[in-house]
This record gives structure tokens, C-alpha cells and sequence, in this order.
């Protein structure tokens, strides 16, 4: 008798015939490979589904091949006849829905991946434990237990430098030839790392695909969240790569919809009713965005609706097939949308993210109380999912969304948040800013008042409101290209005397650090004033320590990992502009450049040491304008 061991499904990847399961054992920190035998299953629409199943049989296309009856899209309630069949190798399961194409046979349910569909019915989800014996079986995964302890690294650039990010800390490279070699002389069980820099590492030491036995290729989140999303959508890592968090959602959709027999076509629209060019103003608009005016406020609290979206999306169940369903015997009606939402059943849409939900909330609470990395990656990737699932709602080739639920979405969350500061005016408060599912309101006197009427909103919205921040003071800059108040940059001291910021220079990934390290240095400066006097004084030393940086920088004394420049791929163009020089003449993204008088060059292949240093002066003025002024603080609002 095989005795049976615990261990974790690392990786699958399909075979020959089955599938080629990767098993970690972790007190040895060994990966193991063992084939099993999973069928992969394929299905059909065909007008006579019995006479094919039978001849896929007699021809000796499929090793089993049966008839079941499955809902059909858009709204799933009526029944449909399928062919659904088995075979044991990928490429058979496409030889057959080839030539089912070609006589006229609908394959159907070809998302997800097949391997994907046969780990799900297997119930072998990626990413935890599973007995290992004669064969494979499946342990129940609880979710407050750890990742596996694996060799991981996590390549990035960062202030201008190749980053290495392993368990024995970060490691800095100036240069892809020795961030290649570095990576070539060790072993990882998992790597992760973005497409464009992958195949520059390769190009400088091919070894380095074989130093990992998994590698992730895509934008560098932490390990933790991709085993988090592996584990949700039952994607083994093999076929993480290049997988976008929209992806991942619809492959949970799509699972959904399996259980209970919902097949899923290449496209699923659904018809969208005539109107007039008013109503699509009204209502096919996005979350709400306030115009605030800049300037320099106090006490104000910043309240945010917890996961408004997705919590809309659950709370009056929006899917695509529920809203606006043709034949529905309990519909709920909302005053501010037009549109008419089933509740015979629940959507897809609402039951695949409410379990989101709640792990985005129990991972919230176990970093909380533990402080352990993994819950707040694992938290990160919930949050990521869910972002996503309002995107995808409104996607024209979503599977399970159309434009009339993402209406009901958009239309609901800004009756919430206008409902929310009507709240707060009622109790004598003012509402300085909104922002898609966060209300600013000044004049709130303590924390205390804050968490009040944080309580009050929900209350009156019905939906879950946490205190997100309250800041002695918060500073709105100006737009750069007018006077009016930027809606997504903001600055702000907390009673804690800690500073939040958004979206300013100092946060942003292409700022050279000589300018994050210049403008981080004045707020610093800010933060330490909690009232109008005080704020005066230090208004003046945030100034003086910009200038003291801009004449470093005018002086040439400066070392050029200060001036050093990240830039990613381009960005998509609506129509051909030639691009910078740096990316025609070879290399490839990420780029590693430095401000030259000839325009940004690629470092340290061209540098020259021809810094063009009113380059960076202007980026230093334009860190200061981000910040606030003696007029701001002189007229600031509701001191």
C-alpha cells in the first residue's frame, strides 16, 4: 500500500496524454514531478448532439463522449442539449474542435483553459496542499493558512536601477548584464518578472530561464498575490504569465457559471435597448468625480465606502443576465436607473466576487492582527480582482457583463455618494472633495466626530463605510493646466502626524529621486505644523529645502543615480507619433535613462555627461507648485 504525503501543487502543465503536475515538498524543498491521468474535456452545440456523440466515440476522436443539458446565453433560462466529450491529450482536444468547426459544429465553453477545466474538476486547485500516492487528491484549503516557504525572486526597476528582490533582502543593479548574472548563478522555485525584461535578461545569459522552475512573466506583483489569484481561478502558474486580473476574474465567472451549467460562447451580447442622446447622458456616465477647489483645509475627514462597486454589484445583483432579463418574475426596480434587475436567481457576477469580498475582508483583519506580509499581498489581490469586476462589467466581449449593469453600477454609486454628502451637510459639515467611493468633509472637529459620521453614512446608505483618514490638514494642488483644484492629487497630515500623498511627484515611478528625495524632504518640513501659524513657518523651510536642491542641481554637483529616469513600454498612440529616441535604437523597454542636452539617453550605454540640468530645475519648481503656498495657507478654507 503507497502511503500518502502531504504536499503543495506548485505548477501543472498539460502532456503528451494527462497532465504533468509539479509537487513541492517542503521539508526537503524539493519539486517533484508526477504525470496524472486527467482527462480534458471539450464541448459541442449540434443540431442532432446524440448521432455526435456517438460517431466521436466510433471514430475514435473521444474516449467518452455523452449528451447533458446546459442553460443557454444571454440570460440563461432555457435548456440546451451539449455534446461534451473527453480526451487525454491537448492537442487531440483541439484536432477535434477543429474539425467540429469545420462540419458545422458551435465548440462552446472554450474558456478557460482546458487545464484549468480539468484542475477544477478535479477540484485540485494550484497553490495548496494535496494528498500525494497512488494519486493525487485534493485537501481542503483554509485560507488563513500560509503561502509554501519557496526560494522566490521578484525583478523590478526602481529609481533608475535594476532591482533584485529575494528573501535575503533587495539587491541593486546598474546594469542588465549583471542583474543576468547574478540571477544565472542561483536556483528559485518561483521568479517574477515583466515580459520586456525577461527577454532582456535572457538575451544576456540564456541560463536565466532555467533559474527558476516557474517563472511568472507580467507586471512585478509580489509572488503572494499571483499564488492568491492562481489559487482562485485554479490557473497553475504555468499559465500566469501574461495573465491579466480581468482574466483571472472572468476564469472565476466562468467556473461559476460550470457549477451550475451555464455554457459560455466566444461572444455573448446581450441587446441593448434605443435611446435617446439625453438619457445616455444621464445615465451612461462613470463614478463620481468632484471638480474641488485647490487649496489648503482643516480637520477634515476622509471616508470610504468598502469596495462600493463590487458591494453594489452584490447587494441588488448585477450580472449581465440578470439585468433587463426578458422573462423574470421578481424584478427590483431603482429610481435613479432605468433598468430593471432579476432576483429569481443570483447573478454570476455578484456570487463570484461576494466570496472576494469576504477574503479581501479576512485578509484585511488576520495583517491586522498579525502583521504577516502574505495577508496584505493576499489582501492587494483581492482588491485587484475586485477593481476589475467593474471594468469587465461594462466590457463589450465580457462574458457575463453588458453596458445596462454597468449603467445600474455607475447610476447606484452616484446616488450613494451624493446621498453620503447630503449626510454630511445635514449635519453641518462640508464636503470638500469626492473621489469615485471616498467623501473629504472639512470642519470635523475630532476623530471621534469623523468615526460619527462615518456611522451616519452608512446608515443612511446602507452600504459598509470605514474612516479611511482624517488629517489635521489636507492640501489640493492646482491642475497643471488651469487654476482649477486637481481631482487625483492630494496632500495631507494625519492626527497622527504621518503624511499621505497621492499622486504627487514623489510617488510617482518616473520622478528621478533627486526630485522624490527633494520634495519628500519639504513635506517633511510640512508635517510638522498641525495649525495655521505653524503651517506659515514651515511653508517657508519646505521652500527653502527645494532651493537649496535646485541650486545643487544648477551647480553640476550631483551623482547621476540621483538623475537616473525609469520609463516602461510607450503608451498606445491614437495616431503615429514618432517615438523617442531611446526606444528606436534598440534595447527595449524598461528604459534606464538620464536627461541629456540632446534629450533623454539611454544609461549608461550613451551617457556622456552632458547633463541637461534646467531638466531637473524644472522638476524641482514643479514639485514645489505641488505643494502648499503662503496665499494658500493665508485664505485656506474653514480654518
Amino acid at each position: 500500500m503507497v502511503k500518502s504525503v502531504e504536499m503543495w501543487l506548485l505548477d501543472a502543465k498539460p502532456s503528451a496524454s494527462g497532465v504533468i503536475l509539479s509537487l513541492y515538498s517542503e521539508p526537503d524543498r524539493r519539486v517533484v514531478e508526477k504525470k496524472l491521468d486527467i482527462p480534458f474535456r471539450g464541448f459541442l452545440r449540434a443540431r442532432n448532439p446524440e448521432s455526435v456523440a456517438r460517431e466521436l466515440v466510433d471514430v475514435g476522436l473521444a474516449e467518452r463522449a455523452w449528451v447533458e443539458e446546459w442553460y443557454s446565453p444571454p440570460y440563461y433560462l432555457e435548456l440546451e442539449k451539449l455534446v461534451v466529450f473527453e480526451v487525454r491529450s491537448l492537442s487531440t482536444l483541439k484536432q477535434v474542435l477543429r474539425e467540429g468547426s469545420r462540419k458545422g459544429l458551435e465548440p462552446v465553453n472554450t474558456f478557460p483553459h482546458p487545464l484549468v477545466d480539468s484542475l477544477y474538476t478535479r477540484g485540485l486547485r494550484p497553490m495548496t496542499k494535496v494528498s500525494v500516492g497512488k494519486s493525487v487528491e485534493p485537501l481542503e484549503w483554509d485560507p488563513t493558512h500560509r503561502d509554501p516557504e519557496l526560494d522566490t525572486l521578484r525583478v523590478y526597476v526602481d529609481g533608475g536601477r535594476y532591482v533584485l528582490e529575494v528573501a535575503q533582502g533587495l539587491e541593486y543593479f546598474d546594469r542588465v548584464k549583471d542583474l543576468a548574472f547574478r540571477i544565472s548563478s542561483s536556483r528559485y522555485h518561483v521568479g517574477v518578472v515583466s515580459g520586456e525584461l525577461y527577454f532582456r535578461l535572457v538575451e544576456e545569459e540564456p541560463s536565466v530561464s532555467s533559474s527558476a522552475h516557474s517563472w511568472i512573466i507580467g507586471e512585478p506583483h509580489t509572488a503572494s498575490e499571483y499564488f492568491e489569484w492562481s489559487r482562485l481561478s485554479y490557473t497553475p502558474l504555468s499559465l500566469m504569465s501574461n495573465t491579466s486580473i480581468g482574466r483571472v476574474l472572468t476564469t472565476v465567472e466562468a467556473l461559476e457559471a460550470r457549477s451550475r451549467r451555464y455554457f459560455t460562447r466566444r461572444s455573448t451580447r446581450r441587446a441593448e435597448s434605443f435611446r435617446s442622446l439625453d438619457e445616455l447622458l444621464l445615465y451612461d456616465r462613470g463614478g463620481v468625480v468632484y471638480q474641488p477647489s485647490p487649496g489648503l483645509y482643516w480637520s477634515v475627514c476622509q471616508i470610504d465606502f468598502r469596495s462600493l462597486y463590487p458591494s453594489i454589484m452584490v447587494k441588488y445583483n448585477v450580472s449581465g443576465e440578470t439585468v433587463n432579463a426578458p422573462v423574470c418574475s421578481t424584478q427590483l426596480e431603482l429610481d435613479w436607473v432605468p433598468h430593471r434587475v432579476c432576483l429569481d436567481r443570483e447573478g454570476i457576477v455578484p456570487s463570484s466576487i461576494r466570496r472576494i469580498l469576504w477574503l479581501k475582508k479576512l485578509y484585511e483583519d488576520l495583517y491586522r492582527s498579525t502583521g504577516l506580509k502574505v495577508y496584505d499581498s493576499r489582501r492587494k489581490a483581492c482588491k485587484w480582482v475586485l477593481v476589475a469586476s467593474f471594468g469587465y462589467l461594462g466590457y463589450r466581449n465580457s462574458l457575463f457583463g453588458s453596458i445596462s449593469a454597468h449603467e445600474v453600477v455607475t447610476s447606484s454609486s452616484r446616488y450613494v455618494v451624493t446621498l453620503a454628502k447630503k449626510t454630511a451637510e445635514r449635519l453641518g459639515y462640508t464636503v470638500v472633495h469626492a473621489l469615485v467611493d471616498s467623501v473629504f468633509v472639512s470642519r470635523v472637529p475630532s476623530e471621534r466626530a469623523c468615526s460619527e459620521l462615518s456611522e451616519e453614512i452608512a446608515s443612511a446608505t446602507s452600504f459598509e463605510t470605514k474612516v479611511e483618514a482624517y488629517y489635521t490638514w489636507l492640501y489640493i494642488p492646482k491642475k497643471t493646466s488651469d487654476s482649477r483644484g486637481a481631482s487625483n492629487r492630494y496632500l495631507g497630515r494625519l492626527s497622527s502626524g504621518e503624511v499621505k500623498v497621492k499622486g504627487l511627484l514623489c510617488v510617482k515611478r518616473d520622478t528621478p529621486q533627486i526630485v522624490k528625495k527633494a520634495q519628500l524632504e519639504a513635506i517633511a518640513e510640512l508635517a510638522r505644523s498641525s495649525n495655521q501659524l505653524e503651517m506659515l513657518t514651515a511653508v517657508a523651510r519646505a521652500t527653502e529645502v527645494i532651493e537649496r536642491y535646485i541650486a545643487k542641481v544648477s551647480s553640476g554637483s550631483l551623482e547621476i543615480s540621483e538623475l537616473l529616469i525609469n520609463r516602461g513600454s510607450s503608451h498606445r498612440r491614437s495616431s503615429y507619433v514618432r517615438p523617442p529616441n531611446y526606444a528606436i535604437h534598440g534595447g527595449g523597454p524598461p528604459y534606464v535613462l538620464y536627461a541629456s542636452r540632446q534629450g533623454l539617453r539611454k544609461y549608461p550605454q550613451e551617457f556622456k555627461n552632458d547633463v541637461d540640468t534646467q531638466y531637473y530645475v524644472k522638476l524641482l519648481k514643479k514639485a514645489l507648485s505641488e505643494l502648499p503656498s503662503k496665499n494658500d495657507v493665508a485664505s485656506s478654507k474653514y480654518s
